[in-house]
């Protein structure tokens, strides 16, 4: 068999197991967070990682880190049905799991808020051997954080950051968190895939970079009314199908009338059809879950099979978070559903 004939049949397979419209609509009936876990329990894949659950006692928290580990255990079961060059690329695809636990604790920080829970939020970073998560999940501020990293290449990242006063630049520190990892990924790409399989990466970073781009325009110069050259600097530095041109008459844009006249003129238009401003992200993740449900179907004998499978699963993880908070707050269901993506 050839190198993706088992990768394609094992994504397809779990691809098959992820939550349906009617597994959906079923959550969207429970009353509580233990509700949620029991259908997730007894009626689908879920169940064998909820075995030893107790649904009575779980608490949110504790049930975020359970789904966080399901995505950490995909990423397992892919890896040994990878090998050479696809598995390390796979391993650079999984840094953005670690820099997002890391963001969740630098936020922890920046609101002062209490980090006796944060090691729930680290899962992603337990394979680091410099890393002591029981250690970092005590530090009392960003400058301890960063001194915790050492041995990491976030160290490097994030050690321009050790003089400034905690809370001025979490933005910033994000910012590049975000942006070692799309070098990382770019570099690797060079270095790792060819062929179709860099064709696919490329289309699929290079898209998500273009929205995010688009989107932090937005907020920046019509939301915000940022200076131009701020938005530019913040700007990733990677384009896919975004001109460049394009982007200086959005950063030029008056309003939000003349910013949708010139998105029209891009393969991005449909993002910004919606009046309210606030379901942009929606749109977003709209656009990106159903980008890599055909991803999945027509490029199926690449490194898309696995790529688009794991962004699809950690759709499917939002989408679950988003249905016990909409639960905890006592959203109606028309409203919690109008946020899960697919619906």
């Amino acid at each position: 068999m050839g190198d993706y004939d088992v990768l394609m049949a094992k994504t397809r397979a779990m691809y098959g197991k992820l939550l349906k419209r009617e597994d959906y609509n079923e959550l969207l009936k429970q009353k509580s967070v233990g509700d949620v876990v029991y259908y997730l329990k007894h009626n689908t894949y879920y169940g064998n990682i909820l075995t030893d659950v107790n649904e009575g006692e779980i608490h949110r928290g504790q049930f975020e880190k359970i789904l966080r580990k399901s995505l950490m255990n995909d990423y397992d079961k892919l890896f040994c049905f990878t090998h050479g060059k696809i598995r390390d690329f796979l391993k650079v695809i999984y840094l953005r799991h670690e820099i997002d636990s890391l963001k969740r604790l630098l936020r922890v920080l920046e609101t002062k808020g209490t980090t006796s829970t944060a090691e729930e939020s680290l899962i992603f970073l337990k394979n680091y051997d410099p890393l002591h998560i029981a250690k970092l999940a005590t530090v009392q501020n960003i400058r301890e954080l960063i001194n915790e990293l050492k041995g990491t290449p976030y160290y490097d990242v994030l050690r321009p950051f050790l003089n400034e006063k905690d809370g001025d630049n979490l933005f910033m520190i994000e910012m590049s968190l975000d942006l070692y990892y799309v070098n990382m990924v770019f570099s690797k790409k060079k270095t790792l895939l060819s062929g179709l399989d860099a064709e696919t990466v490329t289309r699929s970073l290079g898209t998500e970079i273009d929205i995010l781009n688009l989107l932090w325009i937005y907020r920046g110069r019509i939301i915000y009314n940022m200076d131009r050259s701020i938005v530019l600097s913040y700007l990733i530095p990677h384009r896919y199908r975004l001109p460049m041109d394009l982007i200086y008459e959005l950063v030029d844009a008056t309003d939000k009338d003349a910013f949708m006249q010139i998105t029209a003129q891009s393969r991005y238009s449909e993002l910004f059809l919606s009046e309210d401003s606030r379901f942009y992200d929606l749109k977003f993740s709209e656009y990106m879950y159903d980008f890599h449900r055909r991803m999945l179907r027509n490029y199926g004998f690449s490194i898309a099979s696995a790529i688009s499978y794991l962004y699809l699963k950690e759709y499917e993880i939002s989408n679950i978070v988003s249905i016990i908070e909409g639960i905890r707050y006592g959203m109606p269901v028309e409203t919690i559903r109008s946020f899960i993506v697919g619906m």
